[in-house]
C-alpha cells in the first residue's frame, strides 16, 4: 500500500510519463502506462489467439496500439524493462497446459487401442457403457446446439468432434465397426487436437489454419526464437573497426611491445 500511495503521488507531481527518457514523448498515452497491453508490446497478446475456441483465454482488458508497440522497440530501453521475462513465463504456463492435453490425449488413445482386442466382459457390463456413452452423447449434442446458438461456431465443432470419437467407441462397444473400416486418431503434437490419421488433405488444410493450431504454433515459435536469442553470444561493441579492448591502455602497450619486437 505504501508503494502505491508513492506512487499515486509521484504520478499527481510529475506525471505518469516522469521516466520517459529524452526524446520520448512525455506528453499523452505512453506504453509504460499501466494500462498498456505488455505482453502485446512483446509481440502479440494471447488473449487475442483462441477467440471463440474451447481454449479461449476470455477479452483483454488492456490498450493494444500499434503506435505504442512501434515506439516501444524505437525506444532504448525496450527489453530492459522485463515486459519479455514476464511474457515468456506466461507462454510457458499456456504451453505447460496443452502439454498435460497432449499427453492425455495419448493415454486416451492407447486406452482406445486396447478395444480392438478387449478382454471379455459380460453383457451386462457393455450395456452399462453403452448406454453411459450415449447418454454423454446426447449431452454434447445439446450443448453444441447451445453454442451455436450462441454464435460459438469454433467451441460448437470442437464439442462435435468430440461426439464423433465417443461414437466410434461406442460402435466399437456395440460390434458394429467391421475390420479395417475403422479411423485411427492421433494426436496433433501442437495444440493436442484429436485428428484422423492420414485425413484428406483438406481435412487436414482446415485443421492446420485453426485457431487453435495457429495459436499454439505461434507461442512455439516465439519461445523457440526468445531462447535462440538468449543462447546466441554477444558481439563485442566495435566503433571505427575497432573494439573496446582495442582502445584500453593496456592493449595499445602490448601492441606497441609486439611491434617492437617485431621491427627488430
Amino acid at each position: 500500500m505504501a508503494l502505491a500511495a508513492q506512487k499515486a503521488l509521484l504520478d499527481e507531481l510529475m506525471g505518469k510519463n516522469r521516466n520517459a527518457c529524452n526524446g520520448e514523448n512525455a506528453s499523452g498515452p505512453h506504453w509504460s502506462d499501466e494500462d498498456v497491453c505488455k505482453y502485446f508490446l512483446c509481440g502479440f497478446c494471447p488473449h487475442d489467439l483462441f477467440v471463440n475456441t474451447k481454449t479461449d483465454l476470455g477479452p483483454c482488458t488492456r490498450t493494444h496500439d500499434d503506435r505504442m508497440k512501434d515506439a516501444y522497440k524505437r525506444s532504448k530501453r525496450c527489453g530492459k524493462m522485463g515486459y519479455e521475462e514476464e511474457f515468456v513465463q506466461y507462454l510457458k504456463h499456456l504451453l505447460d497446459d496443452v502439454e498435460k492435453r497432449i499427453r492425455r490425449g495419448h493415454e486416451r488413445l492407447a486406452v482406445n487401442k486396447c478395444l480392438n482386442n478387449p478382454d471379455p466382459v459380460t453383457a451386462t457390463e457393455k450395456k452399462e457403457k453403452i448406454a453411459a456413452l450415449t447418454k454423454r452423447i446426447n449431452d454434447l449434442v445439446k450443448q453444441a446446439e447451445e453454442l451455436g446458438t450462441e454464435g460459438k461456431v469454433d467451441q460448437a465443432q470442437g464439442v462435435l468432434k468430440l461426439c464423433e470419437q465417443l461414437k466410434f467407441e461406442r460402435s466399437q462397444l456395440e460390434g458394429d465397426a467391421r475390420p479395417g473400416m475403422s479411423q485411427e486418431l492421433e494426436v496433433c503434437e501442437i495444440c493436442g487436437a484429436f485428428r484422423i490419421k492420414d485425413d484428406a488433405p483438406q481435412r487436414v488444410e482446415e485443421h492446420l489454419s485453426g485457431k487453435m493450431h495457429l495459436g499454439y504454433a505461434k507461442i512455439r515459435d516465439y519461445l523457440r526464437q526468445f531462447s535462440e536469442r538468449r543462447r546466441s553470444p554477444v558481439k563485442p561493441f566495435r566503433r571505427e573497426g575497432r573494439t573496446l579492448e582495442d582502445r584500453s591502455p593496456r592493449h595499445r602497450e602490448r601492441r606497441f611491445s609486439d611491434d617492437r619486437r617485431l621491427s627488430r
